[in-house]
């Protein structure tokens, strides 16, 4: 079942249920392409119909963070008010987690999908971030999946013809690529045709979490939702990003709702 957050689509499934259409895509004949799909990507969304149109002709778009388990929820009724539901994110959670069956990060998935290629002898390319963080990352998920192999390792690298080629040429079944969207979403669907991989997934800032090169918040303040104030404080730098994140993609969903209910 797919859930519509403001024009892209969501699948609704379980980290357990996304595992297994993983491991039935890797079985296919065409590769696949999988969205870890946030706030951040709604908003490009919005404003780039053909951006759009790549998020919704994924193999798989997955519920990753709070915005978009807040966003089903608010959208899955009229009564649903809007300062309400936002202040459900810290005072009712749970009642705000009710409609996606389970939020599913790239942080999380990317261990689970390490684990389940040692176990499938599947092998994986790790392209993106900067310099020596792809390594310390496939280090890292070596250490937790020891028969784990990695084939590729590339950080900083152009996107252009030479990497298809590299990729290609490490005989790799399943690509995490790791660059800022809409970058990587972009690149993914440009060139999934020409790339001889199983499964291709762009993980955005994923590496430099595994690689320790960014702490993650508290777990109380992820699970509140407050994960955007964290990172604002610890990396105001991203500020424009958060905006993005934050309170464009409520207005936007907002808007969305107002939309939909006029139609009606």
């Amino acid at each position: 079942m797919k859930i519509d957050i403001a024009g892209v689509l969501i699948d609704n499934i379980t980290k357990e249920e996304a595992l297994e259409n993983i491991l039935q895509i890797c079985r296919l004949s065409e590769p696949g392409h999988i969205v870890t799909t946030y706030s951040e990507l709604i908003v490009f969304a919005e404003k780039d119909e053909k951006y759009r149109k790549i998020l919704n002709s994924a193999a798989l778009s997955l519920p990753d963070g709070i915005g978009i388990l807040w966003a089903a929820y608010y959208l899955s009724s009229v009564n649903h008010h809007l300062l309400t539901s936002l202040a459900g994110i810290i005072l009712n959670p749970f009642k705000i987690r009710s409609v996606i069956k389970e939020q599913v990060t790239g942080r999380q998935l990317i261990w689970d999908i390490a684990k389940l290629a040692s176990e499938k002898n599947y092998s994986l390319a790790l392209v993106g971030g900067k310099d020596g963080v792809a390594q310390k990352t496939a280090e890292r998920l070596k250490v937790n999946s020891q028969k784990l192999k990695v084939n590729l390792v590339l950080s900083e690298c152009a996107f252009d013809e030479q990497l298809v080629q590299k990729i290609n040429q490490s005989n790799s079944d399943i690509l995490l690529i790791a660059y800022q969207p809409p970058k990587q979403e972009i690149w993914l669907a440009q060139n999934l045709k020409n790339l001889n991989v199983k499964v291709a997934l762009g993980l955005g800032g994923t590496f430099d979490y595994i690689a320790k090169k960014r702490f993650q918040s508290p777990k109380i303040l992820h699970f509140m939702g407050l994960e955007w104030l964290w990172r604002l404080l610890t990396q105001p730098w991203r500020i424009k990003r958060i905006w993005n994140a934050v309170p464009v993609f409520i207005w936007r969903v907002n808007r969305y709702k107002s939309y939909k209910v006029k139609k009606v």
